[in-house]
């Protein structure tokens, strides 16, 4: 199953939209990331900036499993889910499920309505530099594949065709 998931911070955004993909990584082996953006915050009572992103991730997670893991990550990095207003507060991270596609498709794309998800997509948005160990990312999407075996070691793969290699990897894992 793939689903496609956003992800935001708006509190040492670099820093917390990193080490979530790192955790996010080493949970389900890999990743594709779309460009992260700076943003400004909406619905949210803040003047902080936000980075914001869209991944996609394949597991045969329900997506009631999913969101509990995502929950978990949310609040390894800081999140407090048990306050009622954490919807309208600065935040470490947030995470949310977005689509839950059985076959690949980006029809997904067309169907964002957030300003802030569909600048992700917006070539003239100001990118958000994310460093991921000793690699710094910015400019493209990404492939993120993490190997336990050599290290704890993140492989990334900005190539123009990094996401069709990475459909063919995860359909290959399953």
């Amino acid at each position: 199953m793939y689903y496609v998931i956003s992800i935001g911070s708006n509190i040492q955004p670099e820093q917390h939209v990193a080490a979530a993909i790192s955790l996010l990584a080493r949970d389900f082996g890999s990743l594709y990331l779309y460009q992260r953006v700076y943003t400004q915050a909406e619905l949210v009572e803040s003047n902080n900036v936000f980075v914001n992103s869209v991944l996609v991730l394949n597991t045969e997670l329900s997506a009631t499993a999913l969101k509990e893991a995502l929950c978990r990550i949310e609040e390894q990095l800081g999140r407090d889910r048990s306050d009622p207003k954490r919807s309208v507060k600065d935040r470490t991270c947030d995470l949310d499920i977005l689509s839950c596609l059985q076959q690949w498709s980006d029809d997904w794309i067309t169907q964002l309505t957030e300003s802030y998800l569909q600048q992700v997509f917006d070539p003239v948005s100001k990118q958000a530099p994310i460093q991921l160990g000793y690699q710094l990312f910015s400019e493209r999407p990404a492939a993120i594949y993490f190997q336990a075996q050599t290290g704890d070691k993140f492989i990334l793969d900005q190539k123009p065709d990094a996401l069709i290699n990475w459909l063919e990897t995860s359909f290959l894992r399953n």
